[in-house]
């Protein structure tokens, strides 16, 4: 075949492929030119889900009538004029290829009017590139029509228009959630989605971020504000009990340009690793400002994606950045988590059957019945001796002294053989026992791995494991970091290997499903260090989930108060190695609404 050039309509429809993904990608170019020419108010207006017509209109600064035929020229811009220009460009639009590749694909028509000037001028690439008068007030003003309706392989690909509506949803939530200073409208036929007015105080820009991704999201909140090596992070964080089953409450902006990046998304789903699940995933709204030459901005035909300079400065920094706010919380969760009563009809749930089990750290040896309220605090004893004074006060005996109660106060009963209650000085505490027991263990886990002494206890019979080859040589090649978390497993043959040795918190569990499992990870997944750190992270809160003590599970007072010291003293308490709330308080306000006193 014989090379030739392509004639410009075809290279501008190519390129177009790069640029108009579907209705959502042309919204996200059209207001981005928007916000780079001021405006102060953009209005979104779409119609069939964007496939029979969008519209935006915004005040900004206009296009005079001399430079509406550069406007939708290919590779005509204004934001850049050289390289240097281009490594610290700030603008979100610099390529001068949108409004052409548009035009490609569909039919537009631009009209603006600058301040000034008497009259606004139109032009429509597909009737001819001559600006004419038209009608429009001080600003400008894009219509499409009737996307792909020339390229009908294109249009077989767009999706119903509801589906494309919600893609325009997820893009215009992005762009209102980059600039508070900008009032933002989104109509689809004639109902307005969305309403946003322009704000500058905290507590507005809060709402509008509440009302982007939903109250519960507010309730779960907290601010993140750090600043180190030129770098800043601002914005909010959900805590784990937010956590969501698909990444869709993720908005990440660098130096204000909304991007999808691996370095960054990395860098908090590891601050939430021993929080969430692996397959939950974390809510945020978060900015990264930082010097504009220390990003690539031009690594993405989209510019959805960036590169960092120094990417692995800037991963450290964010993970150490929200890590420091889930820490804050996680610090005092006596403060952190109130839960709000209304009185509620139905009966209760019958309790579950008791069933016999002896987790680490908790002394099952005895069946008596339970021991009176009058066990002192001194005897709350979990595993270690605790710095607390013996108090010589009963259990549940009041107390005016705020400082006299631990933040998680004393054990008074447990409910279904599932739930701790307790009594602190603000009022009732609710545990979720086999949560918190979890969380204990896993972080005296994390403690004993660093440390190099994850304690195992020998087979008296070495069981044989029947692996794949490849399983084989990864206990040969990871046999080390397996010792580390307690598997003393040695390769045997080609596709076998002996375990000698096990977590001694595993030694009463299904212990070969394990380690069978652990091998699994390291054998499927990456091999680098960090990878295989993960792998193992990920093995030692299974392990803390399998020992802690299940529901069904009867308590003695003491075994209950110590492991509400053992939370006291624990990071992360307020959650389970899977993102659940390990307990929730009630205040003694919200105990006599809800029975009324004093109505």
């Amino acid at each position: 075949m014989l090379i030739q050039l392509l004639d410009d309509r075809l290279i501008s429809q190519i390129a177009a492929g790069e640029v108009v993904e579907r209705p959502a990608s042309i919204i996200k170019e059209l207001v981005e030119n928007s916000l780079d020419a001021g405006a102060t108010r953009i209005a979104v207006d779409v119609e069939e889900g964007g496939l029979r017509r969008i519209l935006i209109e915004d005040d900004g600064c206009g296009v005079s009538a001399d430079q509406l035929p550069l406007a939708v020229a290919r590779h005509a811009t204004s934001k850049i004029d050289s390289l240097d220009a281009l490594e610290a460009v700030a603008s979100l639009g610099f390529r001068g290829e949108a409004l052409a590749s548009i035009a490609s694909v569909a039919e537009l028509t631009l009209t603006s009017r600058v301040a000034g000037a008497d009259r606004a001028y139109a032009v429509s690439p597909h009737i001819d590139t001559e600006a004419r008068p038209a009608a429009g007030a001080p600003g400008t003003r894009v219509e499409v029509r009737e996307l792909f309706a020339r390229i009908p392989a294109r249009r077989k690909f767009l999706r119903a228009p509801p589906t494309e509506f919600k893609h325009i949803r997820r893009a215009f939530s992005q762009l209102a959630l980059s600039r508070f200073d900008v009032g933002f409208i989104l109509r689809h036929g004639a109902v307005e989605s969305a309403g946003l007015n322009a704000c500058a105080e905290a507590d507005a820009r809060k709402q509008r971020v509440a009302h982007i991704l939903g109250r519960e999201f507010d309730d779960h909140a907290v601010p993140v504000d750090e600043s180190a090596a030129g770098m800043r992070l601002t914005g909010w964080i959900a805590t784990p009990g937010f956590s969501r089953g698909q990444a869709d409450r993720q908005y990440s902006f660098v130096n204000g340009r909304p991007i999808r990046d691996k370095v960054f998304n990395h860098a908090v789903r590891l601050a939430y690793r021993d929080l969430l699940h692996n397959q939950r995933h974390p809510a945020y709204v978060l900015y990264l400002t930082l010097d504009p030459r220390q990003v690539d901005v031009n690594a993405h035909p989209a510019k959805a994606e960036v590169r960092f300079r120094q990417s692995r400065l800037v991963h450290d920094f964010v993970c150490r950045s929200v890590a420091r706010a889930l820490a804050a919380v996680e610090a005092r969760p006596h403060e952190a988590r109130t839960l709000a009563l209304t009185p509620a009809a139905g009966p209760l749930d019958k309790p579950a059957q008791p069933r016999p089990m002896t987790p680490r750290g908790l002394d099952f040896n005895t069946r008596s019945a339970r021991p009176g309220v009058a066990e002192t605090a001194a005897s709350y004893r979990f595993q270690q001796p605790r710095s607390a004074p013996d108090t010589g006060r009963s259990a549940s005996a009041p107390t005016d002294e705020r400082h006299d109660t631990p933040p998680l106060g004393y054990a008074i009963g447990q409910l279904h053989d599932i739930y701790i209650l307790a009594q602190n000085a603000e009022g009732l505490v609710l545990v979720d026992m086999h949560a918190a027991h979890e969380r204990v263990l896993y972080e005296q886990l994390k403690a004993e791995f660093s440390a190099g002494r994850v304690q195992c206890k020998r087979l008296l019979v070495a069981e044989t494991l029947s692996l794949s080859e490849s399983e084989a040589a990864v206990v040969e090649s990871q046999g080390e970091r397996l010792a580390e978390v307690g598997f003393e497993l040695g390769r045997s043959g080609p596709t076998r290997a002996l375990l000698r040795g096990v977590p001694a918190l595993l030694a009463d569990r299904d212990y070969l499903a394990m380690a069978r499992d652990v091998i699994a990870e390291l054998d499927g997944g990456p091999r680098g260090a960090d990878a295989v750190r993960d792998i193992l992270d990920d093995v030692l809160a299974d392990m803390g989930c399998k020992a802690a003590v299940k529901a069904g599970r009867r308590l003695t007072l003491a075994e209950m108060n110590a492991l509400l010291r053992d939370m006291e003293h624990t990071d992360r308490a307020g959650h389970c190695n899977h993102g659940r709330p390990s307990w929730v308080g009630v205040d003694r306000a919200g105990l006599d609404r809800l029975f009324m006193r004093g109505q």
